[in-house]
């Protein structure tokens, strides 16, 4: 049995933009799992993902990280859980007055207490899949919206998550560089990396999840989906 990451219960989050809000859900999510969100309301969808990453607290329910209860009432008591998680999505952002170079760094340097320690070979690796080397010296400002995003993606993978948070991959990105994207997440898939994304690219989500998350006017369910559907059609031919 899949070790569970997180476990959601009676869950309400204030609405964003012009959702709905979610409000008494219920949410597991296990070591290896991968979720897309299917959903009447794309900023339901942001929403979902922003309260899972704690960038939005609770108006009412449970969070629970490995079993134990996270307690929203000092910032500081999250770091350790959104150390865990990745989140990709038109809102993360990189850090301004730092170089891509440093911001691809900053976990390094806090695990490290240090900043003269070289860049791990398989941050190095990220820049050279996602043609970021010529990038590294400039600042955030300077780059064009595909290689922000880029930047945003192999620093939150270069934290090593046990938890990805998705958004509309294809946004801002080339082909190449969603296939290369598209590239690291099958591997990263393959070691039990929990997922949860929302794409509107159905050839994507196909490929990515094995689960559903439907958001119909704010009301949440879950159900088993799309890698096994898409097999068993398969072997019907």
């Amino acid at each position: 049995m899949a070790l569970e990451l997180i476990r959601l219960s009676d869950y309400t989050l204030e609405a964003l933009g012009d959702g709905n809000g979610l409000k008494d859900f219920n949410l597991v999510l296990s070591k290896g799992e991968a979720f897309s969100i299917a959903t009447d309301s794309p900023d339901d969808a942001h929403l979902l993902l922003r309260g899972i990453a704690t960038l939005e607290f609770p108006k009412g329910g449970q969070f629970f990280y490995r079993e134990k209860e996270l307690d929203f009432s000092d910032y500081r008591n999250l770091l350790a859980y959104k150390k865990k998680v990745g989140y990709i999505a038109s809102d993360a952002t990189l850090i301004t007055n730092r170089s891509v170079h440093d911001n691809l760094m900053l976990m390094t340097f806090y695990l490290e207490d240090s900043t003269s320690i070289e860049m791990p070979g398989e941050v190095v690796e990220l820049c050279r899949l996602f043609d970021l080397e010529k990038t590294l010296h400039l600042k955030p400002h300077q780059l064009d919206p595909e290689e922000y995003r880029l930047a945003v993606i192999a620093r939150e993978i270069s934290k090593h998550p046990e938890i990805l948070l998705l958004a509309r991959p294809r946004d801002f990105l080339r082909k190449n560089s969603f296939e290369a994207v598209k590239e690291v997440l099958s591997s990263l898939t393959k070691k039990d990396l929990a997922l949860i994304f929302f794409s509107v690219d159905e050839a994507f989500t196909k490929e990515f999840s094995d689960r559903q998350i439907l958001i119909d006017k704010g009301r949440l369910t879950t159900k088993v989906q799309l890698k096994a559907e898409t097999e068993a059609d398969e072997n019907k031919l």
